[in-house]
């Protein structure tokens, strides 16, 4: 009993241990996902989410799969924070529906116009002042491009089989070809996308700048940084959803 007891209690050390090191992690992964949105609560709601995501990745972690500790919690975290935004049901049906009209315009603006429209082209076509598409545009920051759900639906494969993909856990590329496909495809939409909006994924996803830093950077406010990031969102959503 007392061996068990003391297993016990190395096992909460290391947990302990475990969060202290990834919660630098966790909140920079939630106040990133928050940045913009008007409930303060939000954030503390992640953070709490992502240490359960973490907990449940220290619980499952099995090294002989193949994937990395890291990449693992990283992915359950940031799973645990999705759900949570999910269940709190963020974007109302009515956002959505505004969201699926929005992208719909710029799938007929992209085959009318042959490339990605003008945030001016796609406030035209649905008739609407400049300010007010910029106003019904600026929460969509957070969409993700394309979902699990949306490649499943795709390529037919079970939600673990993409999951372990993503994971990056030694498969033979031959066996992930459409997976593949998917990263080129989203890698040439990205290029075609206005030099601006491409600039400020660039800056946010891969130099991690937040909006403010980005706004410094390109000397233009935090709140049209966000604009841009949205319309950039929407219009690869737009085109990756039409050719998947």
């Amino acid at each position: 009993m007392s061996r068990l007891s003391g297993y016990g209690k190395t096992k909460e050390s290391e947990k302990e241990r475990v969060i202290e090191e990834y919660l630098p992690v966790i909140k920079h992964l939630a106040y990133k996902i928050t940045k913009g949105f008007d409930d303060e609560t939000t954030t503390e709601d992640l953070i709490s989410a992502g240490i359960m995501g973490l907990l449940e990745a220290f619980d499952k972690y099995d090294p002989t799969k193949g994937a990395q500790l890291k990449t693992f919690a990283y992915l359950r975290i940031r799973g645990a924070m999705i759900d949570e935004l999910r269940a709190k049901d963020w974007f109302s049906r009515n956002t959505r529906t505004k969201a699926k009209k929005i992208e719909e315009t710029i799938r007929r603006l992209e085959n009318r116009l042959g490339r990605h429209p003008f945030e001016e082209e796609i406030a035209d076509e649905l008739n609407l002042g400049m300010d007010d598409y910029l106003t019904l545009i600026k929460d969509y920051k957070n969409l993700s491009i394309i979902s699990i759900e949306d490649i499943y639906e795709s390529v037919g494969e079970d939600r673990e089989k993409i999951m372990r993909y993503v994971m990056d856990e030694g498969q033979s590329p031959a066996d992930f070809a459409e997976f593949k496909d998917i990263e080129d495809l989203l890698a040439r939409e990205i290029d075609r996308l206005p030099e601006k909006q491409k600039l400020v994924l660039s800056l946010y996803y891969y130099e991690d700048l937040n909006m403010k830093e980005i706004a410094a950077v390109l000397d233009i406010t935090e709140a049209r940084v966000c604009q841009i990031h949205s319309q950039a969102i929407l219009n690869l959503r737009a085109t990756i959803k039409k050719q998947t």
